[in-house]
């Protein structure tokens, strides 16, 4: 009898989402040349210290990187540097608390 209420736990217990990390390196160029100056600032992932999904890509592809950029709430002040990108300011709806429905993101040093 014990078998087949450890079948319905395991089965009515929802499951624990998979762990997501984001890890990028953060570069600044600056150059200059007939046209003018120029600076640019580039998030690369790490693929190899990535892990399971990648929601900055997601949210590149879907919406833009000009959005993406701007939801980062910290890039201006960080240097050059390997950074795990994080959520943070997540806000949910009184409706559906459950659900993150908007969110920005964090720069943190790894």
């Amino acid at each position: 009898m014990s078998d087949i209420y450890q079948i319905l736990n395991e089965a009515l217990t929802p499951e624990k989402p998979p762990k997501c990390k984001c890890v990028v390196r953060l570069t600044t160029s600056q150059w200059h040349n007939a046209d003018g100056l120029h600076l640019k600032r580039s998030l690369t992932y790490l693929k190899r210290k990535c892990v399971g999904f990648n929601f900055l890509d997601e949210d590149a592809d879907m919406t833009g990187t000009d959005l993406v950029f701007a939801r980062i709430t910290n890039l201006n002040k960080c240097e050059d540097g390997i950074y795990q990108v994080v959520t943070c300011n997540e806000w949910s709806s009184w409706e559906t608390p459950h659900i993150i429905e908007d969110y920005d993101y964090k720069l943190v040093p790894v």
